[in-house]
Order: C-alpha cells, then sequence, then structure tokens
C-alpha cells in the first residue's frame, strides 16, 4: 500500500486523539451512532448489492465463523487458566476472535488482490457484522452480566436484523432500486472512518497508569493476534481446502488486526475499553510486518 494511503487509512485516529485530547469528545454517542445506524445501513446494502457464487459464499462464511469460535475458545480457555478477571477474559476473548474487515481489511484486500475480491471482502464484512452482533455482544455483555443476560443483548442490537432482511432481499429476489442501495452504502461507509474516529479518542484516554494496569495480557494478546491469528487462519484454509481466488482473501484476512466493533462494543459494555483500544492499536500498527511476511511465504 503506497505510503499516503496509509496516511490516510490512519488520519481519523489522529483527529479522533486531538478531539479527545483537547475536546473531551466522549465515544460513547459516536458508538451508538456506528453500532446503531451507519454499520447496519452499509452492511445490508453491501449484502444485497454484492454477487457471489453460493459455493464461494458458503467457503467464506464457514472459515470466517470458524475462525472467530476456535479463537475465543482458546482465548477463554488460556485467560482462564491464567485467572483473569471476567471482564479481561471478556477483553481478550473480543480482542483475539476478531479481524477488521470493515476500515482496514477492505482497503488492503482490494490493493493486494484487486477488484475481483470485492464480493468475498464485503461478505466477510457482513460475517464481521453479525460476528460482532451476536458472538461479539455475548462477549462484551457478558464481562457484567451473566451468560442468560448477555445472550438477550444480542437481539437488542439491529446488525444481525440487517442481515436477516438482506438475505431475505435476495432469497425472494425483491428488485430495489439501485440508486437507493447505492445511496445506502455510501452514507454506511461512513462508518468504519467513524469507528477510527472513536479508537483515537479512546487512544486519549489511555493514561500512562492505566496502560501498565494490563502489561502481559497486551503483550500476550497482540502477539497472539500477530503470530497465532495467522497461523489459525492458514491452518483452517489448510483443513478446509480452500483454493484461490478465496484462499487469496482468507490469507489476508488472517493477518488483520483486532476489528474496531470491538472496541465499540467495549466502550458500550464497559468491557475493559482501554485494553481492548491498547491491543488494537498494537495489533493495527504492527499488522503490516504479518501481512506481508504471509504473502511472501504462502501468497500464490
Amino acid at each position: 500500500m503506497e505510503s499516503l494511503q496509509i496516511v490516510l487509512l490512519f488520519a481519523p485516529v489522529g483527529v479522533g486523539y486531538l478531539l479527545g485530547r483537547f475536546r473531551e469528545t466522549a465515544p460513547e454517542p459516536l458508538a451508538d451512532t456506528c453500532l446503531y445506524f451507519l454499520m447496519p445501513v452499509l452492511m445490508f446494502s453491501a449484502l444485497v448489492r454484492t454477487p457471489l457464487t453460493p459455493g464461494q459464499a458458503v467457503q467464506f462464511v464457514y472459515w470466517y465463523f470458524a475462525f472467530v469460535l476456535v479463537a475465543w475458545a482458546l482465548t477463554a480457555l488460556v485467560s482462564g487458566r491464567l485467572g483473569r478477571d471476567r471482564p479481561t477474559r471478556s477483553a481478550l476473548s473480543l480482542s483475539m476472535s476478531s479481524v477488521n474487515v470493515g476500515s482496514y481489511g477492505i482497503p488492503v484486500v482490494l490493493f493486494a488482490v484487486g477488484e475481483s475480491a470485492l464480493g468475498g471482502i464485503m461478505l466477510l464484512f457482513a460475517c464481521s457484522n453479525v460476528a460482532a452482533g451476536s458472538i461479539g455482544v455475548y462477549i462484551a455483555a457478558g464481562g457484567r452480566k451473566r451468560p442468560a443476560q448477555a445472550l438477550a443483548s444480542v437481539f437488542k442490537l439491529p446488525l444481525i436484523y440487517a442481515v436477516l432482511l438482506a438475505l431475505s432481499v435476495r432469497a425472494l429476489d425483491l428488485q430495489l432500486p439501485p440508486r437507493a442501495l447505492e445511496l445506502g452504502q455510501q452514507v454506511g461507509m461512513a462508518g468504519p472512518t467513524l469507528g477510527l474516529l472513536i479508537l483515537g479518542i479512546q487512544i486519549s484516554r489511555m493514561g500512562g497508569r492505566r496502560g501498565r494496569e494490563f502489561p502481559s495480557p497486551l503483550a500476550v494478546s497482540i502477539g497472539a493476534k500477530l503470530i497465532l491469528g495467522p497461523a489459525l487462519g492458514i491452518g483452517l484454509i489448510t483443513l478446509f481446502g480452500i483454493q484461490a481466488p478465496v484462499r487469496d482473501t482468507l490469507l489476508i484476512c488472517s493477518c488483520l488486526p483486532t476489528a474496531i466493533n470491538c472496541l465499540l462494543l467495549a466502550v458500550k459494555y464497559d468491557t475493559q475499553p482501554h485494553l481492548v483500544g491498547a491491543i488494537l492499536v498494537g495489533s493495527t500498527f504492527l499488522s503490516p510486518l504479518t501481512i506481508t511476511a504471509t504473502l511472501l511465504l504462502f501468497g500464490g
């Protein structure tokens, strides 16, 4: 990726930091805007507009959810063995079981693979939002609630309903106005950018004392995202026998950093947002190393 693209990609983070540092902007209303409006609109529009063969769609879906569930299970097991409290276990599970498809994966995949990967990466983006609206909410709310209460929270966010509505439109072959869908996608694309802005605000709230409260889980989680994340993703690609062109997109997605949706959920449910934000920052800034290495070693 060209240096200008990298600068533009991270510019909203810097703006968010300045807003949080000097204007004391609160991230919670912005997080609600993303979760309740922008992300559902983008997900519905993209899922309706994006054509993909059934076979390819199945491969993308079962790879993604296998990645999320295995990463979640492994993180919960290890953090439990290490004696972490429930909010910290939830924060680590959120960070490890997600990949930033929306504001990071889409531009990287389009740059590395090309426009032919648009359908697949948009489907993965939809999957990431479904996971955030269901599994992610369960994990985040579970940091403060009993499992049954956390499960009920899944149905309080519109992300899952946006996906179900889009799938219904596709199944019934309903013809929606193309211009309306295009406008919806354009409006929704503000969501990933606003998420980066929230990330910057959250970084501005990380004092030095906060950063030293959890150096061990922070270092372990960033290291796992950089090394074990790609290993898990490549292992699942091999296990499922996935071939190009789907394989090319999934290789990159295996190396993506923690998703911004995790930070939004951590802020909303107060599940160690400082820890989640620190993991997100570290994995984001170091992820180009693993993306480059993975493509050189395994790219076709």
